[in-house]
């Protein structure tokens, strides 16, 4: 028995990964994890495929929390080919799927185990502070050869699609994962990472201040790892625009998010006799304030001579869906709010979604990306925990920026 102590001991466990990987004695890797990602795959590349040609090789991988990426499917996929395994063990009903265990296998009676809290990334495997035990067994042990037998029935139930549980991974479960918000690319988990880290802004164009109450260590590197694109064919969900370069990081918040609510979605009014609900999006004057320049308030926005104390800024382009639409910006000093007026918007999204708008590239012919995040889904859950402000009044509307 051992213990594997990191980032700064050796061996870490990546180290264990690839020593048993290059050793011929083992010629069967069965594992699962929560998280997989391209980055600790990369550090496999040269070892994973070859294991793979001469033994066999079945891993189960999480798509909770966000933390599997659809390159860190793909990567797993490619590496094994074929002839081997992937699984994605998922439970609809809430809990998460949160192992970390490494079993290889020889045929001359040899098992070593790596039991611990690495998952399948860089940090996991080589940088994190993670620690593991690592049990060899001599499988002509009777309890060896129990405790093995107990890992290999856990591992056996990780992957079998009787349960409904387990699906065996694919290309086309890549693309239904991604459209369905169960796993990210990478680069839309990078970005929803800083958009959790990032600090609140105490006020208008200043970033707020904490006092650190730790120190700043660097942990050991990991070693170098091959660059190793994973070109993902139709990975990008459609309902997402072109590919366009990320927009130079400013002061500015870069998105918005609000649940939707009854007076923000469908037609209103369908009484007979009565006019039907004029197609607008209503935000909280509270959160056109706490960030004026996401809006372009009030510098862009000119007075309506036909209604004093109403501004407009109308005709804003944002992509939407497939198409890009035309928006008008308002604030409406009768009812003290601030307004986003155009049909197309109000009709594409229900109670309790959740709109997203971003900033856009001055370059790509629209201000803003918009869509809509339906209940129910991952990446409605994930973005609901950004949404830390509730509207005034007894009003449900929860609002945040990221």
């Amino acid at each position: 028995m051992k213990l594997i102590i990191q980032p700064d001991e050796s061996p870490r466990l990546g180290d264990f990964l690839c020593e048993h990987l290059n050793d011929p004695a083992f010629d069967e890797l069965r594992a699962a994890v929560a998280f997989a990602k391209c980055s600790g795959i990369r550090h496999l590349v040269s070892s994973l495929p070859a294991f793979a040609s001469r033994g066999h090789v079945q891993i189960s991988v999480g798509v909770d929390f966000g933390g599997t990426t659809a390159e860190g499917l793909k990567a797993l996929i490619d590496c094994v080919g074929p002839e081997n395994e992937i699984w994605v063990y998922h439970n609809e009903s809430g809990p998460t799927f949160h192992p970390k265990l490494y079993l290889f296998k020889g045929p001359e009676g040899r098992a070593d185990i790596a039991i611990g809290s690495g998952n399948l990334t860089e940090g996991g495997i080589f940088t994190n502070y993670e620690a593991a035990v690592v049990l060899s067994l001599d499988l002509a042990s009777e309890d060896d050869a129990q405790l093995l037998a107990q890992a290999e029935s856990a591992l056996d139930q990780w992957c079998n699609p009787e349960s409904g549980l387990a699906q065996l991974v694919d290309l086309a479960l890549i693309r239904s994962l991604l459209k369905e918000g169960y796993i990210f690319t990478e680069k839309q988990a990078r970005k929803m990472q800083r958009a959790k880290t990032r600090p609140r802004r105490a006020a208008r164009g200043r970033k707020a201040r904490r006092r650190s109450l730790f120190a700043s260590v660097t942990p050991t590197k990991a070693p170098r790892a091959p660059r190793w694109g994973i070109p993902l064919p139709s990975a990008t969900p459609a309902s997402e625009p072109p590919e366009r370069p990320e927009r130079t990081p400013t002061a500015d918040v870069t998105g918005f998010l609000m649940t939707l609510q009854k007076t923000d979605v469908g037609v209103g009014q369908t009484s007979a006799g009565t006019s039907r609900r004029s197609p607008e999006v209503f935000i909280p004057l509270a959160a056109r304030n706490h960030a004026p320049d996401f809006w372009g308030w009030p510098e862009e926005f000119t007075p309506d001579a036909a209604k004093p104390g109403k501004m407009d800024r109308p005709g804003v382009k944002m992509w939407l869906g497939t198409t890009v639409i035309e928006v008008n910006m308002m604030t409406w000093p009768d009812k003290h709010d601030f307004r986003l007026r155009c049909e197309a918007l109000r009709s594409a999204g229900s109670i309790g979604d959740i709109l997203r708008l971003e900033r856009a590239e001055d370059s790509v012919g629209f201000e803003y990306t918009a869509s809509v995040i339906p209940q129910g889904t991952v990446e409605h859950r994930h973005l609901l925990a950004l949404c830390i402000n509730r509207a005034s009044g007894k009003s449900k509307k929860l609002w945040g920026y990221y």
